[in-house]
């Protein structure tokens, strides 16, 4: 027995030693063992057939393998399918009509025609087949998917598939649509506000119909715009709708909609409103006109741009921001022309630390306009005069000072600017040479 126990404890001891070395040697001098990954053997019930293994099919060409249409209810439409037998033998085809799984609307098999209904084509030989698609006037619109096997050979699976996958098929794509009764302008409204101002915009409507169409314009939020992470610049309570109950048959109406941003509000507002009318031709979503307001806030420091000059020569320093007109309608910032036009307060401190004497130039006005697709006026009120749609402006200040060498700094103070470019010329501005 205690020739055993002496046994055990020199065993241990030798272990013990042996970790201790192996723990001092470094990790690049260590060999760590890969295992070896052994494949589990398939379960009972579930060895792969032998036509997965094999995959003997019928090798057929079919041009196109897609295809797609867009149709309103009542219209039809047909395209052509070109099969050709790639294989070593004769090929029978009955092309037939395979539902799709899955889908939210069901395409119905008797809106579809295919000619001829059957076809043998011998080696290196093709058929045309004629696929004739004709949508009923009630039909839902929607969209419609749904497949033409020309053979029944199916994807084999090691497992039941309750919907196969046909091999040689057709896949089709019907697109069934309905011009919306209401067209509406603008769809979303996005501008650029300040606290403590109101603001107004106007939501053109028309009704195409026969029918008036009632309406029932409410805000509704929309979280999808990735805002719904932060407070809000404002609640809802700081936009008010005013808006009739229908929009006349064959007749046009006006949604006003007003916001008076609270004094001290900062940040964004994204939300929505819901027109709330019955139109199966347009989605929820394209029944809203989307909201988004950025709060402005004015900076009150001037921007400080330091520099240096080697030379004693005039300084000449051009500051120009670049203006896109907000998504407005009917008024907004963009509408109002009041106290928005971008400016700037410029400075200049000599190396002396004394402010210099700047003497204004230039101003310059740069503008681009569209002609025909203004985002403010619906296509059934544009008229000659209301064309022009400009929707970028760039403006641009250039002052001069007598220089000396030294430490300069300038100052930047933005009005109504979002962004801005400076250009520091140090010498004759002419040649287009300077620093920045």
């Amino acid at each position: 027995m205690k020739e055993k126990t002496h046994r055990t404890v020199s065993t241990l001891l030798t272990l013990t030693l042996l970790l201790i070395i192996t723990v001092g040697v470094p990790a690049v001098a260590a060999t760590v063992p890969v295992p070896i990954l052994v494949p589990e053997p398939t379960p009972e019930g579930l060895t792969p057939p032998e036509d997965l293994l094999e995959m003997n099919f019928t090798k057929l060409q079919i041009s196109p393998r897609h295809n797609g249409m867009d149709l309103m209810p009542g219209e039809s439409d047909e395209f052509t399918v070109k099969v050709t037998n790639m294989d070593n033998k004769t090929v029978s085809l009955t092309p037939a009509f395979k539902d799709q799984p899955y889908n939210e609307y069901v395409f119905d098999p008797d809106w579809i025609t295919i000619t001829p209904t059957a076809a043998e084509l011998g080696i290196d030989s093709s058929e045309e087949f004629t696929i004739r698609v004709e949508i009923p006037e009630d039909a839902e619109r929607g969209h419609y998917n749904t497949q033409v096997a020309f053979t029944d050979e199916v994807m084999p699976t090691p497992y039941p598939s309750p919907y196969p996958q046909y091999i040689n098929a057709l896949d089709m794509y019907v697109s069934v649509w309905k011009p919306p009764t209401i067209q509406m302008q603008p769809s979303y409204i996005r501008d650029r506000v300040e606290s403590g101002k109101g603001y107004d915009y106007v939501i053109h409507l028309k009704n195409t119909g026969k029918e008036d169409v009632k309406i029932d314009p409410k805000l509704e939020k929309e979280r999808w715009y990735g805002y719904e992470m932060t407070s809000p610049a404002f609640e809802d309570d700081a936009i008010t709708i005013d808006a009739p109950s229908v929009v006349p048959a064959g007749g046009t109406a006006t949604v006003d909609v007003h916001l008076l941003v609270p004094a001290g509000a900062k940040g964004n507002y994204e939300g929505g409103i819901d027109l709330n009318f019955n139109d199966s031709s347009l989605d929820e979503w394209d029944r809203m006109v989307h909201l988004s307001f950025y709060v402005w806030t004015q900076p009150t420091e001037h921007f400080i741009k330091e520099f240096t000059t080697e030379i004693a020569a005039p300084i000449t320093i051009e500051v120009t921001s670049e203006q896109y007109r907000y998504d407005t309608c009917g008024g907004g910032s963009s509408g109002s022309g009041e106290d928005e036009e971008p400016s700037f307060d410029v400075t200049l401190e000599g190396p002396n630390g004394e402010d210099v004497v700047l003497t204004r130039t230039m101003a310059a006005h740069h503008g681009s306009v569209n002609l025909g697709e203004s985002d403010c006026l619906p296509p059934w009120e544009i008229e000659s005069s209301g064309m022009y749609d400009e929707g970028r402006t760039k403006y641009i200040e250039r002052y001069t000072a007598d220089g000396a060498a030294g430490d300069w700094k300038l100052g930047i103070l933005p009005q109504y600017v979002e962004e801005f470019e400076y250009m520091i010329i140090i010498g004759d501005a002419g040649s287009g040479h300077g620093m920045s």
